[in-house]
């Protein structure tokens, strides 16, 4: 039979050894550093073709991203593979007014979440004389975009740059729903009237714009554009009036 003393020392040992083993087996489990996100994402509502378009390009620490889920409003935006995210026609919504964004990478435990304001329907309403047969300057007016920061106004051909006419682009202020487009517009660098259709695009924006696939013209380089943080990026957005024309005849 075991001597008392020794019973004890025997079971303050097994305790002892109990409560390492428990120690042990409660350790906390290391935890993995998040992954960082960056994103460039243009949406465009489009009135002049009947089709919205959103076009992200997604990157996870660095390597393009393919498998999250960005959502605007409750309509996902289609992977395309190579971290691009695109869609354009005219059944995605992307309504006049707030719209919120949200990006999803479920095995990341991540979500965050932005909203836009895309400014409101608008039109062009005159354009004087739209059959320029002297090749003079000409009137163009519109309806007021709720919501917009800026204008972006631009006449050119389609074939500018070859034909020799250097297109009017400008950037104006939410205020300006007319200008007076200069007949120099018209005219080639030698200050002769060139014959053809002059495309009036008009575009309203919202803190940020750019250029976005199936532009007909450059877009100024010193745009603003909208910076978020989590995850990284810049978002450009607006809305784009149909089209409208001047004609100077042969």
């Amino acid at each position: 039979m075991m001597k008392p003393a020794r019973l004890i020392l025997t079971l303050i040992i097994l305790l002892m050894i109990a409560y390492s083993c428990d120690r042990r087996g409660s350790l906390e489990p290391r935890v993995r550093d998040l992954p960082s996100f960056a994103v460039e994402m243009t949406l465009i509502k489009n009135l002049s073709t009947g089709e919205n378009l959103v076009e992200a390009y997604l990157e996870r620490d660095g390597y393009a991203f393919s498998d999250a889920v960005i959502t605007v409003g409750d309509t996902e935006v289609p992977s395309q593979g190579g971290g691009l995210y695109f869609v354009e026609n005219s059944e995605f919504p992307l309504p006049a007014g707030n719209n919120f964004i949200k990006f999803d990478s479920p095995d990341d435990a991540y979500v965050q979440s932005v909203t836009i304001e895309i400014p409101g329907d608008f039109e062009i309403t005159n354009v004087s004389p739209s059959y320029n047969s002297n090749a003079d300057e000409v009137f163009v007016e519109w309806s007021a975009s709720e919501g917009t920061s800026n204008y972006i106004l631009a006449v050119a051909t389609l074939n500018h740059g070859i034909d020799g006419t250097l297109p009017l682009i400008l950037t104006l202020p939410p205020t300006t729903t007319s200008y007076f487009v200069p007949d120099t517009t018209f005219e080639n660098y030698a200050g002769d009237p060139v014959p053809a259709t002059y495309y009036i695009y008009l575009i309203a924006f919202n803190e940020g714009f750019g250029p976005y696939p199936g532009i007909r013209f450059p877009v100024p380089e010193d745009l603003p554009e909208k910076v978020i943080s989590d995850p990284i990026g810049v978002l450009r957005f607006g809305t784009v009036a149909a089209l409208d024309s001047v004609v100077v005849p042969h």
